[in-house]
């Protein structure tokens, strides 16, 4: 059993491919040349673009790219998960489902399964890390997947953006409410809900914010291990992760970069936090 991934999970590749994971690159175009997200391009080469006044665009995986992946697979015998990102968010998740429909034309005993995990960055990459290991210790599809189903309904997003335009400039989020949070300079929080991205509420200032991301981890039952990720703001995830581990349940809380699809999308200084809810 395969389980493939495509880029906005915000896994290394490193990670990935001690997962034993096959990961389908998003595409990022700059200065009319595109490159394949994380194999030619890094997180820090996407914000050292948007501070020189650069606008990094993103196009997801063509139906025909999915094919190319799932025919050997499926030539194989294999069994294959995509586990994808939001399609909320991305064409990406329409791609795979074309890509499978191409496939069963040719190969109609295919066992493919899609799912949308309405997830995204390590929000998603959570999600793959479990899912990966289910199907390390499972030999039953119905029950991975079952696991898999369980565990979207629990994952939490929290995070906080220096500048809600700039989200709002890449169709990520309405104008209105970029031009709210713009206001006063004010910190927005916001959070994934049915896969878009929602601002919940606007606090003065990053220590509120983060003050308020921990009350809502203690109150949702976060434990374990957690997750945060960044964009050239490592010393306010670090600040975080403090309080996190000394307010909250969670034991471990591991630091990572944000991915340059999602980079480019949320501009530098973004902070965002993952975890389960309800200790799940």
């Amino acid at each position: 059993m395969r389980l493939l991934i495509d880029s906005c999970s915000d896994l290394s590749l490193e990670r990935a491919h001690e997962l034993g994971i096959e990961v389908l690159p998003l595409v990022i175009q700059i200065d009319d040349k595109s490159y394949k997200d994380q194999i030619e391009i890094t997180s820090e080469e996407v914000i050292n673009a948007i501070k020189d006044g650069k606008r990094p665009l993103t196009s997801q995986p063509n139906p025909e790219t999915y094919f190319e992946v799932f025919e050997p697979l499926v030539k194989q015998d294999e069994s294959i998960i995509y586990l994808g990102f939001s399609s909320e968010l991305s064409g990406a998740f329409q791609s795979s489902v074309i890509a499978k429909e191409m496939i069963l034309e040719k190969y109609p005993d295919a066992d493919i399964t899609l799912i949308n995990s309405y997830a995204a960055s390590y929000g998603l990459g959570m999600l793959v890390e479990r899912a990966a290991s289910y199907i390390k210790n499972e030999t039953d599809k119905d029950t991975i997947i079952e696991k898999i189903n369980e565990d979207l309904k629990q994952i939490r997003h929290l995070f906080t953006v220096n500048d809600l335009n700039y989200l709002a400039q890449g169709g990520r989020l309405s104008k209105g409410s970029a031009f709210l949070g713009s206001l006063l300079n004010i910190k927005p929080l916001l959070h994934v809900e049915n896969g878009q991205l929602v601002p919940i509420e606007k606090h003065r200032g990053l220590k509120k914010v983060f003050k308020r991301m921990v009350e809502l981890a203690k109150e949702e039952g976060a434990s374990g291990l957690a997750h945060i990720t960044t964009a050239d703001a490592e010393k306010h995830a670090e600040e975080l992760k403090e309080k996190l581990l000394a307010e909250t349940n969670i034991t471990e809380v591991k630091i990572s970069n944000i991915g340059p699809t999602i980079s480019s999308h949320t501009g530098a200084g973004t902070v965002a936090l993952f975890y389960f809810k309800n200790g799940h």
